[in-house]
């Protein structure tokens, strides 16, 4: 995918937190933008946060951010860890967490800021607990949904019904939803990516 933003980089590196899902999916363009996100990552000077493994769309963008020179952090629950510890991940500083509760803790505290590609279950629980915590006012950090061949439009249809119904407001929440791995970097530089809001 090309890219419109400059590859030089910011006056500030960030700890830039990606969720993404531990399988690939049977989209090929999710792992082609997690491939450009994290060699993005990497060109910019910033460093990745992530779940920690070697697998699926989660080991893709890790491994494309250690290629193009990122500092990786990985934080993996330790029964997951043994689960996974003979698929291959990236030289990384690896976190082992008891649960996934403190997995998403440690994330929310060493992160600048938090991307999401496609995922199963537990990247929708990450990618709420973000905005969860945002709408409360317990953090400043943005949040960008990679929406990879739509993949998250139901959530967004969903995040905007329950906006729309009087139940939550996502003004403050710091949201924004992406189609290039490009514009998600921008949006956690600081920039307002046209069309990137929700609502």
């Amino acid at each position: 995918m090309t890219s419109s933003h400059s590859i030089e980089r910011p006056a500030r590196s960030l700890s830039v937190c990606v969720f993404a899902g531990a399988r690939s999916g049977t989209d090929d363009r999710a792992a082609a933008a997690a491939e450009d996100l994290g060699g993005l990552l990497g060109k910019r000077g910033h460093q990745l946060v992530y779940g920690g493994g070697g697998s699926g769309l989660m080991g893709t963008v890790a491994w494309s951010a250690h290629h193009a020179g990122a500092e990786v952090v990985g934080i993996i629950p330790r029964f997951l860890y043994e689960l996974e510890r003979g698929i291959a991940a990236p030289p990384q500083t690896l976190q082992l967490t008891d649960t996934l509760a403190e997995r998403k803790t440690e994330m929310l505290r060493q992160a600048d800021a938090f991307v999401a590609l496609p995922g199963g279950f537990g990247t929708m629980d990450e990618v709420l607990e973000v905005l969860s915590l945002a709408c409360l006012a317990q953090h400043l950090k943005p949040l960008v949904l990679l929406d990879v061949g739509d993949a998250w439009r139901t959530l967004r249809a969903v995040l905007q019904d329950v906006c729309s119904r009087g139940y939550a407001d996502l003004g403050r929440s710091g949201l924004q939803i992406v189609r290039e791995a490009a514009d998600a970097v921008a949006a956690v530089e600081g920039a307002k990516v046209p069309g990137g809001a929700l609502c």
